[in-house]
């Protein structure tokens, strides 16, 4: 059992290391090009084109390593990029800085056989799509070739990991749609490849059953939301549902509950599961009776801005004049509330 464990170790140390190696190789056509360009050699990239002549540029044959200006219109987006969701205002902030000072850094793309005519973005979709936000025609480009599915992914996320744009959120679709798509062999080979520990790969991938409102509002607030926060929500969004979910995830966003105050609440829901059906105390509650004193029934509050009422004992006759003056004391109590939900 030893010796295979070690066999195993072998090859994902040899795995590792052959994309090192064509990383390296990479790197050192990237500095010969640059070093024929410094030179004035015929086949260097000039990054000095005016936007006056892409066409010329565009059809210059492709090389390991080529600046140039492409059509916007003939970028597609990385169908492995590690980041899912984008903000808006971030976009709009880019595409103000391109009026202003241009487009500072290249996006990188590559040539697929899977989209003939069209550049793959390894890294620059925000570039892109404030570039299409403006209208412009073309865009600068770094394009490479040799790049396959791995590649395409690793270079995106090693990118935005030093920017400081990858979140675990995005890391959870990314690592699916990586796994799914058998880019990756299991969570083992994925873990080498983006230096995790397979148990944190097999934590983040799990976000992945939260629907994807709850992920993509995560993601907004990444500053206040861990991992850590985020699995609890998660285990509590399995065994109590999306209202007991959102209304933690509320108090995090708050500042109210701390990883340890939402472990303690996926405990309790899972022991409420345990012994039956789940049950959350009411924060308070209002009893009913007949003038004789007879029990009719009870309106409970629950925290989580829920309120159930129960009665009982009201005869067939009177049930539908009943439901109808509840109707309309409820229509009229949610005319009188504003956009925020309160009542003014």
């Amino acid at each position: 059992m030893a010796a295979k464990l070690n066999f195993t170790s072998k090859v994902r140390a040899g795995m590792a290391a052959e994309r090192v190696s064509a990383g390296e190789r990479l790197a050192e056509a990237d500095v010969v090009n640059i070093a024929q360009r410094d030179a004035g050699a015929p086949n260097a990239v000039d990054t000095d084109t005016p936007a006056a002549q892409p066409a010329e540029v565009i059809e210059a044959p492709l090389s390991l390593h080529a600046v140039r200006k492409i059509s916007v219109e003939d970028v597609v987006s990385n169908p492995y990029n590690p980041r899912a969701f984008y903000s808006a205002e971030t976009i709009d902030e880019l595409a103000e800085s391109f009026a202003t000072q241009g487009q500072i850094t290249p996006i990188l793309v590559t040539k697929l056989a899977a989209f003939p005519g069209q550049y793959v973005i390894v890294d620059g979709e925000r570039r892109i799509r404030a570039a299409r936000s403006r209208g412009d025609k073309f865009i600068d480009a770094d394009v490479r070739e040799g790049l396959d599915n791995q590649n395409l992914y690793l270079r995106a996320y090693h990118a935005n990991k030093e920017r400081e744009e990858q979140t675990v959120f995005d890391d959870a679709l990314a690592w699916k749609k990586l796994l799914d798509d058998r880019v990756y062999v299991d969570q083992v080979e994925l873990g080498v490849a983006v230096g995790e520990d397979p148990k944190h790969i097999s934590k983040v991938i799990a976000l992945t059953s939260l629907p994807p409102y709850l992920l993509q509002r995560m993601a907004q607030n990444r500053k206040d939301i861990g991992l850590g926060h985020a699995y609890n929500i998660k285990l509590i969004f399995d065994r109590a549902g999306a209202t007991v979910a959102e209304h933690w995830l509320q108090q995090v966003i708050e500042g109210k509950a701390s990883v340890r105050k939402l472990e303690a609440a996926a405990s309790a829901e899972a022991g409420a599961r345990s012994v039956g059906p789940r049950r959350t105390h009411y924060q308070s509650r209002v009893q009913f009776n007949r003038p004789d004193g007879v029990a009719l029934g009870e309106l409970k509050l629950f925290g989580d801005g829920r309120a159930e009422l129960s009665l009982k004992g009201i005869a067939p006759s009177d049930q539908q004049r009943l439901a109808e003056r509840v109707k309309a004391v409820i229509e009229q109590w949610a005319s009188e509330m504003d956009t925020t939900g309160t009542t003014t």
